[in-house]
């Protein structure tokens, strides 16, 4: 019997690829090199991928997790396979420890953490954030263009290699699942994701996955002009402390599986992208990660925002229970003369715990999903702006696919999610594999098949069409029009054209 590992627990392939590469940076043979072809000297021997001169020339500020990992194994990494380098930060106490009673009534050095001496984090476990298309941003924009509330969304996609950056990682995005939330135009509230596991079952079956998350900061400058209030910048602040705090409770839920620790987990790839404006006062992207210190402080709760500057975090004095344990937190900054002094954590800036990751979009748009302006399946949970999924809209966006179109119909996330997690009829996890099947492989003969034979999906289509209301189902000819250029479905009763030999809400023939 095979036992399947769940995602969460398992190594991801682009770190399965990253560790068998060589890593090394090649070097052709230069100008001042004075030996024959076959032979190297040192200007045009391979460079680790740690090399801090090459990093600087190609101005990449930080080293990629991989060669990190093989700095600490040495030049090649190929010493010791067992040897597993990493060492997670720990903040609280460490539980069990038999030496003496539980804390507050004793404490040992063998179980009371280190005291922290925050560090700017010189590596970073994502290297490049590329969104694959602008309508998929637009799309996720189009809530507050609507509402003017802030919005969030978690980024789905996958973590490929970066050749750019040597053994790099980047975060493709190819959809924007918005869970249940209160906007409001100064903030957001996550609300509780009852289809969270269903969303997640989901994305496996799709061979994707969380990547990140992303959240609006947006403020008209001039609606005529479409611009945006410049918000964030050096001078002001990039993340706040409250949203840094939140972007490491993300990264400690969605931890990076690795062999090179212990403790089987390092860090995390999850990603912050924020859309605020910039200095030109248009929206734009810009991508970040906590360090794993920040991680580690929020995972112990000892690190809250402050009150009226968002650019200073706070170590908490007063502990939240009796057995609360808050290690000290200090911080390097160099005092008038220029010499350096440790200062204590009440408070403390972000800067040091913000490790930034670009983001963008690739030179030639792609799409994992298919985008088709005159027929748009409505995102989930945007019921507070009239954008409801099922009924109308399920009918009007079958319509506009044929039944050898439904492949396409198809390659719609938002669709898919409805699919599995609509209150009237959901699909059941079997047949919804055997469609994401299909779309992975962009299987025309496989989707047509899949609507033909789930009766899952045309009970679907008949019980929206039955709920939906008569004014909203397109193609009912209005009073005093003859309805001789409409046939009614015998499978779902849905009222189709003339000239259509299949429905156009089930995909069935007709007869």
């Amino acid at each position: 019997m095979v036992v399947e590992v769940p995602q969460s627990e398992r190594v991801d392939e682009v770190d399965i690829f990253l560790a068998s590469q060589d890593g090394q940076i090649q070097r052709s043979r230069g100008p001042s090199c004075r030996h024959p072809a076959r032979q190297k000297c040192t200007n045009c021997l391979p460079l680790d991928p740690f090399d801090e001169e090459y990093l600087k020339e190609k101005d990449i500020k930080h080293m990629s997790f991989h060669a990190h990992v093989r700095k600490l194994f040495g030049s090649h990494g190929k010493s010791n396979n067992l040897k597993k380098p990493l060492d997670n930060i720990r903040c609280y106490l460490k539980p069990g420890c038999d030496s003496h009673k539980p804390y507050p009534k004793g404490i040992c050095t063998k179980c009371k953490p280190q005291v922290v001496t925050l560090n700017r984090q010189k590596f970073r476990h994502v290297d490049n954030i590329q969104i694959e298309n602008q309508d998929l941003v637009n799309t996720f924009l189009d809530y507050w263009r609507a509402s003017g509330h802030q919005r969030v969304g978690f980024l789905v996609g996958q973590y490929q290699s970066f050749p750019e950056v040597p053994l790099g990682i980047k975060a493709t995005v190819a959809a924007i699942y918005e869970p249940p939330q209160h906007c409001r135009q100064d903030g957001i509230e996550f609300l509780e994701d009852k289809n969270e596991k269903k969303v997640d079952k989901l994305l496996e079956m799709l061979g994707l996955q969380r990547v990140g998350w992303i959240f609006t900061d947006l403020w008209t400058a001039n609606s005529s002009e479409g611009t945006v209030h410049c918000t964030r910048h050096k001078d002001s602040f990039l993340l706040s402390a409250e949203e840094c705090i939140t972007a490491a409770s993300m990264q400690n839920k969605y931890k990076n599986v690795t062999d090179y620790c212990m403790d089987r987990y390092f860090g995390s790839k999850f990603v912050t992208v924020v859309a605020s404006g910039d200095e030109s006062l248009h929206v734009n992207f810009h991508g970040y990660q906590v360090s794993n210190q920040c991680a580690a402080m929020v995972e112990a709760d000892i690190l809250c925002p402050t009150l009226y500057t968002p650019e200073l975090a706070y170590v908490r004095e007063t502990p939240l229970a009796e057995t609360h344990y808050i290690t000290d937190v200090q911080y390097c900054e160099k005092n008038e003369y220029g010499a350096e002094i440790l200062k204590n954590g009440r408070p403390l800036p972000v800067e040091y715990l913000l490790v930034d990751v670009p983001a963008g979009m690739p030179k030639e748009m792609h799409y994992t999903f298919n985008v088709n302006k005159n027929a748009q399946f409505n995102v989930e949970n945007r019921r507070d702006v009239g954008k409801l999924q099922g009924g109308q809209n399920l009918s009007q966006y079958c319509a506009a696919f044929s039944v050898n179109q439904f492949l396409e119909q198809a390659t719609n996330f938002h669709f898919l999610l409805f699919l599995m997690t609509n209150d009237l009829m959901a699909i059941s996890e079997e047949w919804m594999k055997r469609l994401c099947e299909a779309v992975k492989a962009q299987d025309r003969g496989a989707a047509m098949d899949w609507a033909r034979d789930c009766e899952d999906w045309h009970q679907l289509v008949a019980l929206e069409h039955a709920n939906s209301e008569v004014s909203d189902i397109p193609n009912i000819p209005e009073e005093g029009e003859s309805s001789s250029g409409t046939w009614s479905c015998s499978h779902c009763t849905f009222q189709n054209e003339s000239g259509r030999q299949d429905c156009s809400m089930c995909g069935l023939p007709a007869g």
